[in-house]
């Protein structure tokens, strides 16, 4: 199997976990506050990251703390929007906005690194754009509360933190890169927190559960594939396949928070599912493009 299908699998296993963090960052939101599940998160995913790749340390050089910083700020406003806007918004709902990330990304790209959007790109992107809509919007009206405010700006933040990552990766060690920005992230987060929000001193078995789940799945793991992957794929590519996020948020929010998906939701799950699988497919009609 090549490493870029390893790649992909790996990539949606990741997703699937992601998923499942929309439902479980509104459990932590019941005894621990927005800022404190940030700082909390990373510190885990830090000290998880240092154990396992120790000897990785000693490569450290002072090259690669400026693109770590860089990146650390993007991921940090990522979740300092992301982590608020959940208070103000339901875990489907979010994915749809999240998920907005797949349509940012080839524009990034093009933008930042010279990359071609290819026509195959932004068919599926527009199809999967479509599919996020009927996914997380159930019902007739359409309303944009700040929470929903706070989730595009989320995924602004998301997007250019996947294209720097793909520009970086290539001159430093994906590793090392993965984990600094770790650290950072904690520091960034731990110090706002502190100024912001008092201490949660009554954190229920849930939520402890749900940072345990954030910070070694969702954070050290994820990332860290996310990092490693683009030596083996594009910020586009991991943008298409991240387009199953909001659906297996969606299922993950049913089953946890009885998030209803309804007809809508399934018909907006296949339409994500056929643009993955159209960003992937050599189709005669694109070879051109």
């Amino acid at each position: 199997m090549k490493n870029s299908y390893k790649a992909d699998i790996v990539l949606l296993i990741v997703t699937v976990i992601w998923g499942a963090g929309f439902p479980v960052t509104k459990f932590a939101l019941q005894t621990i506050t927005p800022m404190y599940i940030i700082a909390f998160r990373f510190i885990i995913a830090s000290l998880v990251l240092s154990i396992v790749f120790y000897k990785k340390l000693k490569y450290l050089n002072k090259e690669i703390i400026k693109p770590s910083l860089f990146l650390a700020f993007l991921l940090f406003m990522t979740y300092v929007f992301q982590t608020i806007g959940m208070q103000y918004t339901t875990a489907s709902k979010a994915g749809f906005f999240i998920g907005m990330a797949v349509i940012i990304v080839p524009f990034f790209s093009y933008f930042y690194l010279k990359t071609k959007i290819k026509t195959r790109i932004i068919l599926s992107t527009v199809i999967a754009a479509i599919g996020l809509f009927l996914l997380s919007f159930e019902g007739s009206a359409l309303s944009f509360n700040k929470g929903d405010i706070l989730m595009i700006l989320s995924a602004i933040c998301a997007a250019w933190h996947l294209v720097f990552s793909s520009a970086y990766v290539v001159k430093h060690d994906a590793i090392l890169l993965s984990l600094l920005h770790m650290v950072f992230v904690a520091l960034f987060g731990s110090i706002t927190a502190i100024i912001v929000e008092p201490f949660p001193t009554n954190i229920s078995v849930i939520s402890f559960g749900s940072l345990l789940f954030m910070g070694i799945l969702c954070t050290a793991f994820g990332f860290l594939v996310q990092i490693v992957a683009l030596n083996y794929t594009t910020a586009t590519h991991e943008a298409i396949i991240f387009t199953m996020e909001p659906v297996f948020g969606a299922i993950t929010s049913w089953i946890l928070l009885n998030e209803q998906l309804g007809v809508k939701g399934i018909v907006g799950g296949v339409l994500i599912v056929f643009a993955m699988l159209l960003s992937e497919l050599n189709i005669k009609f694109f070879t051109t493009s």
